[in-house]
């Protein structure tokens, strides 16, 4: 039986593929959900009393704790990542680890801009979730929604609860801790997926991010879902064509 890991990610829990997962264990895949080092308590705890070890969770933390799932495996699984997990996938699939790698809005790895077409909107967003001094802290808080971002989600049946983060991954996006080799040509396949109504990783950065494996001679595709938002895999009973954008798919 083929094994499929998924991946969460920043400030959620494994409970966001509480819909998306059963459709490959339907179809006869053995699924995996482990959550990132320290989040694996119930989203009411986490609120209540943060772990305080969260504080020190970095990427190569995330990426290390995963390593040591993957390599427990009789054989090497398929990676589905989404969000920041899906640079976790690229990451790990860059190491040599997994059979295949499948991510879903994926934060981009260093060296690729995750700016969409609104710029201006996104520098404000981050300011939101940085700017401010109390929240450069050692754990961020979970972070707020705007009401216009609420009643989307209500509309489109999106039940996501947030839980407080690691200050430490998201300036490591920064640094060394989040290359990966894009020209590597030992990596296994990789398909990146774009959303085209995400606000938060846009589906061009997503693009920006297939040109930039298109040296290398692995296996890199490209697809679109534009019906759906960044968080799609947490819509209940979603079901979405997909498609490719033009002139862009596998190499």
């Amino acid at each position: 039986m083929e094994t499929i890991i998924f991946i969460h990610g920043a400030w959620v829990t494994p409970r966001c593929w509480r819909y998306f997962a059963p459709l490959f264990a339907d179809r006869g895949y053995r699924t995996l959900a482990p959550a990132w080092p320290c989040k694996g308590r119930a989203v009411g705890d986490q609120l209540a009393h943060p772990d305080p070890r969260l504080a020190k969770v970095g990427i190569p933390e995330i990426v290390a704790y995963y390593r040591a799932i993957i390599r427990s495996q009789s054989k090497p699984p398929v990676l589905v990542g989404h969000s920041f997990g899906g640079l976790l996938v690229q990451l790990l699939l860059d190491q040599g680890l997994g059979a295949a790698g499948i991510a879903i809005s994926s934060v981009p790895p260093r060296g690729v801009s995750a700016l969409g077409s609104s710029p201006l909107r996104a520098v404000q967003k981050a300011w939101m979730l940085f700017g401010a001094p109390s929240r450069w802290r050692g754990i961020l808080p979970p972070p707020q929604r705007d009401p216009e971002e609420k009643a989307l989600r209500k509309i489109q049946g999106i039940d996501v609860t947030l839980v407080p983060e690691s200050r430490r991954i998201f300036w490591q996006l920064l640094t060394r801790e989040a290359e990966v080799a894009f020209r590597n040509p030992e990596r296994a396949p990789l398909l990146l997926v774009g959303c085209g109504k995400d606000r938060c990783v846009p589906p061009e950065v997503q693009q920006r991010n297939w040109e930039r494996y298109c040296t290398s001679p692995a296996r890199t595709d490209f697809a679109l879902f534009p019906d759906l938002t960044h968080l799609g895999i947490a819509r209940t009973g979603t079901r979405s064509a997909g498609g490719v954008l033009p002139g862009v798919g596998g190499r």
